[in-house]
């Protein structure tokens, strides 16, 4: 008999079946769990793959930067409450700086109004009234001619604040704060963002050239592309030209590591044609980075009719581009395209935890900060 018949010779029938029992709860359990895992991981790809159509957004018409308003005054007019018209009502309550705007109670109002003194104006008010007792003797007091009370009123000179009606406004909006929420939030207010909302000011970066999509440099002119900023998805990223990978019988490229890889063989910012930025949506496995894990938000601020801004500096200076489309691909169908313009394409994969197909966010050239 070997060791192992003996060591079983003395394991008791009740014994095995107990151990046999806690061995098949503990495969039903590891089965169970990897059922959920793989169940959970299909139903988020439908899930995900459903919402695929909801990133394709298209901008009507041609992009340029907005004209600034010729200024009228120092100050901006802020409008009042939505009328059922679709007017504003007008209110005599303006803005000029943030400080005046805390200083008056969370309520724009014209600075000059806030820093000059309240004018005090000297009136006589009547403080209290008096009844004197009479001054006459109990002998000459007769119960039928009682005595006569004069009334004395003391008056005194005291400062009194005229009504302010910038005040006035100023108690009215801090009930009613609408008009600090951007008007995409006003039909669910509970879950609304920290967008930045001001009535007619014009929303554009500061200091660049405007220009046309067609007003792109000759193929060959433009400087490398060193650094790619999106502020409406908080995108600040060093760019790389990708290199190609020889893999024998073909050849591909790198992939982006914790940076935007710009594909080599496309334009550079600012020239005529289509430069291509690769950037990953989130990379769990491999640890590259998540640079573009904010791109698919772009389609919703197009939805809102948010402008997104991308700019993309080189070497002789920083080009702008608002973006005007944004479309989703299966992996199989991506091809490099070229365009008669100029124009930037960001690539990121879609959707979360699938990656099979792509989300293309394409901009067009309208402006330019030389260096």
């Amino acid at each position: 008999m070997t060791q192992a018949e003996e060591l079983n010779s003395t394991i008791s029938p009740r014994t095995r079946r107990w151990a046999t029992l806690v061995l098949g709860i503990g495969m039903i359990a590891i089965g169970a769990v990897v059922l959920i895992g793989v169940g959970g991981y299909y139903g988020f790809g439908l899930y995900g793959a459903s919402k695929l159509d909801e990133l394709n957004v298209t901008i009507d018409g041609p992009v340029t930067l907005p004209e600034l308003p010729a200024p009228t005054s120092d100050t901006t007019q802020i409008h009042g409450a939505l009328m059922p018209d679709g007017s504003f009502k007008p209110i005599n309550t303006v803005v000029s700086s943030p400080t005046a705007f805390f200083e008056s109670g969370g309520v724009p109002v014209n600075s000059e109004v806030a820093q000059a003194p309240i004018a005090q104006v000297a009136q006589a008010v009547p403080l209290r009234t008096v009844y004197p007792a009479p001054e006459s003797s109990p002998a000459e007091i007769a119960p039928s001619n009682p005595a006569t009370t004069q009334l004395v009123a003391e008056l005194a000179a005291v400062d009194v604040i005229p009504p302010n009606a910038e005040a006035l406004v100023s108690n009215y909006n801090s009930i009613y704060p609408g008009f600090q929420i951007h008007p995409k939030y006003w039909s669910d207010p509970l879950w609304a963002g920290a967008d930045p909302y001001t009535y007619g000011v014009v929303n554009r970066p500061d200091g660049f050239v405007p220009l046309l999509a067609t007003d792109g440099l000759t193929r060959g002119q433009g400087a490398q592309a060193r650094e790619i900023r999106i502020p409406s998805i908080g995108v600040e990223s060093t760019i790389k030209d990708l290199e190609v990978i020889d893999l024998g019988d073909s050849s591909t490229y790198e992939t982006p590591n914790n940076l935007v890889g710009r594909i080599p063989t496309t334009a550079q910012a600012g020239e005529t044609g289509n430069a291509w930025f690769f950037g990953h949506l989130e990379s769990p496995i491999k640890g590259e980075g998540n640079v573009f894990q904010n791109l698919p938000k772009i389609p919703g601020m197009l939805k809102n009719g948010d402008p997104v801004y991308v700019s993309i500096f080189t070497d002789d200076g920083e080009y702008l581009y608002q973006v005007t489309e944004t479309e989703v691909v299966h992996q199989d169908d991506l091809k490099l395209s070229d365009t008669d313009d100029s124009t930037i394409t960001l690539v990121a994969c879609v959707p979360r935890l699938v990656y099979d197909h792509r989300i293309l966010v394409t901009g067009k050239l309208v402006g330019v900060k030389r260096g």
